[in-house]
């Protein structure tokens, strides 16, 4: 009988587990564009360009150096443990050197005021503090791609904002001739319907 308890017990604490665990959201892409040097250093690549983000060369300022912008509103998510971000990414190869792969650098950005219409390379708001670095292999198209955060420095990005919005810059700071391209809200398929790929950000 008291082994019985026992394992009833074991069991009840195993379900009142579950029950308080906390449930996994996810918070699309508000606002997403990137920027380009350059004879386009001017031009709001977000609206000329629908569908698609590019990355690469970074420290750069001539035509193929672009920089990518991500904002999510988190006002309304409660405590998290964890924070994710998932990208729809393709890699695309040196052709010099098949084997290098691509470093992606993602920096936090304290200015939220950009807009996806508006922002050019020459009025890009300045990135922050370095995030983390993600090493992409090359890709024959775009497949999704978990990076992970760090929850400290992501609720401080938010206690930090009026709104609760968190802006991330997507960099490339050591440049090996690869690149990337990220699908955005704005690509849809050749149907005309929303391809639904954006970048999201999954809290638990």
């Amino acid at each position: 009988m008291k082994s019985l308890v026992i394992v009833l017990s074991i069991v009840l604490l195993g379900i009142s587990g579950s029950l308080y665990a906390k449930k996994t959201v996810k918070v699309k892409v508000s606002q997403d564009a990137f920027v380009q040097g350059g004879e386009t250093a001017n031009e709001a690549m977000g609206a000329t360009t629908e569908g698609r983000m590019r990355v690469m060369k970074s420290n750069g300022n001539d035509k193929y150096s672009r920089t990518s912008y991500l904002q999510f509103d988190l006002k309304k998510v409660e405590d998290f443990d964890s924070v994710d971000l998932n990208i729809c990414v393709r890699v695309y190869p040196c052709k010099d050197d098949a084997s290098a792969k691509f470093t992606l650098n993602i920096y936090s950005c304290s200015d939220n005021k950009w807009n996806e219409n508006s922002l050019t390379f020459e009025n890009k708001p300045d990135k922050n503090e370095l995030l983390v670095s993600k090493v992409l292999e090359v890709s024959d198209d775009n497949v999704w791609t978990k990076i992970s955060l760090p929850v400290e420095k992501v609720k401080e990005l938010i206690n930090n904002s009026k709104k609760g919005k968190v802006s991330l810059v997507l960099s490339n700071d050591d440049f090996n001739r690869t690149s990337i391209e990220i699908i955005t809200k704005e690509r849809t398929w050749s149907n005309g319907m929303p391809a639904k790929r954006e970048a999201y950000l999954e809290l638990q």
